[in-house]
């Protein structure tokens, strides 16, 4: 079967998955106080508590199930994702409480993973020559779902209420179950050499290949969650109290969705052709580059071109690493090294936040700026400095 057919399903599958899941964030806080929770601090505390609680039980689980992977197939861990996340979801519909939204978000968080998965699954089925552009094709289905999600939640809370969105959304995580079930073909499961019956994690983080691209990612969605946690308060710093604020702050989110859709693409195919491995840092640093003139926008509209510059950058970078953890590890212990990544992923989402809370708290709004390109690009040199540009040919594995 052709590699870009299932690269198609799964962009369909990853549009609803990531859509479902955004479709909670324009109501939440509305949610929990029509739950009885007061206005203010409080709503923050438990908003936060409850996106945050799914971060932490995901980065906990995700090496688990990239070795499930291993032993299993990346097929049977897409359904799995699937199931778990839609059953989920249906039982938030019965949400009356924060306590017990919070506990099956936590819960959700045991389950999730489906888009990381679907990365893994492409990247084990797709020509090591096309890896990039596969991956940076896959990627736009996941930030469209991001883009149209918040959208469609807003829309149904207004006409069917709250309860309504949870079930929808987790009607339409089964759906994505069907079509990797039924179009989908198993993919293939490598035996670890020797006596070994499976690979380990120590394999893992025995290969310097990998620890470096962990920390890339790490590095990556702590800096851009430390800027997306805070645009509402930065965007309100320029405008002032008007009353389009959200739909202000919420465009430029979606301008920087749309720009991750054009560049995302090409930067794969900059990728294949130039080598991963050379373009990541420089895609790295050059987003830190960007985000700094941040720091000193004082109207709406070149903070929208900055944004669309971000964008077009940060589509780039993450697919880069995906290709590169699988070109420089053996197939035996991808599923572990896919499962590990996504750990500092969700690490990242869960630290980006706080310390871009704590930087507004304690400085200013527009210093989280400052905080996010220096760390991109101080981690591009690390990154530089420590990957080499070719694969070595010959790996002895610990055992």
């Amino acid at each position: 079967m052709s590699w870009k057919r299932n690269a198609r399903i799964l962009w369909i599958c990853n549009f609803i998955i990531s859509g479902s899941m955004s479709m909670i964030m324009p109501f939440l806080p509305l949610f929990l106080m029509d739950m009885g929770v007061p206005h203010g601090k409080e709503v923050s505390m438990w908003t936060g508590m409850i996106f945050s609680a799914t971060f932490l039980s995901a980065a906990i689980m995700a090496p688990l199930w990239g070795a499930f992977a291993d032993k299993y197939g990346q097929k049977a861990n897409l359904v799995r994702a699937g199931i778990g996340m839609g059953i989920i979801n249906l039982m938030m519909f019965f949400s009356s409480t924060p306590f017990y939204l919070l506990a099956l978000r936590f819960v959700y968080g045991f389950f999730s993973g489906f888009i990381t998965v679907s990365y893994s699954y492409l990247s084990k089925t797709t020509p090591r020559e096309d890896l990039g552009k596969a991956l940076g094709f896959l990627y736009t289905g996941g930030m469209s779902g991001g883009i149209i999600g918040p959208l469609f939640g807003g829309a149904l809370s207004d006409w069917f209420g709250y309860h309504t969105v949870f079930a929808v959304t987790g009607g339409m995580m089964i759906v994505t179950v069907l079509l990797v079930k039924w179009f989908l073909p198993p993919d293939r499961i490598e035996a670890a050499p020797g006596d070994m019956q499976t690979g380990s994690f120590r394999q893992v983080f025995a290969n310097p290949n990998l620890t470096i691209l962990f920390f890339a990612t790490f590095v990556i969605q702590t800096a851009t969650m430390s800027t997306n946690s805070m645009m509402s308060i930065f965007v309100k710093s320029i405008v002032g109290e008007v009353n389009n604020l959200a739909f202000l702050a919420g465009l430029v989110t979606s301008i920087t969705g749309v720009a991750n859709i054009i560049g995302s693409p090409l930067l794969g195919r900059l990728g294949d052709h130039f080598g991963q491995s050379k373009v990541l840092p420089i895609i790295m640093f050059c987003t830190g580059l960007v985000i700094l003139p941040q720091l000193w926008t004082n109207s709406i509209y070149p903070l929208y071109a900055w944004r669309f510059c971000h964008g077009l950058l940060l589509g780039g970078m993450l697919p880069s690493i995906q290709t590169l953890i699988k070109k420089r590890s053996a197939d035996f212990i991808s599923g572990r090294a896919f499962g590990v990544n996504s750990s500092f992923q969700f690490l990242g989402n869960l630290m980006g936040p706080l310390i871009g809370g704590f930087i507004a708290a304690q400085f200013s709004v527009s210093y989280v700026f400052v905080f996010a390109g220096v760390v991109l690009m101080v981690g591009a040199v690390i990154v530089k400095w420590r990957i080499p540009l070719r694969e070595s040919k010959k790996v002895n594995w610990p055992r």
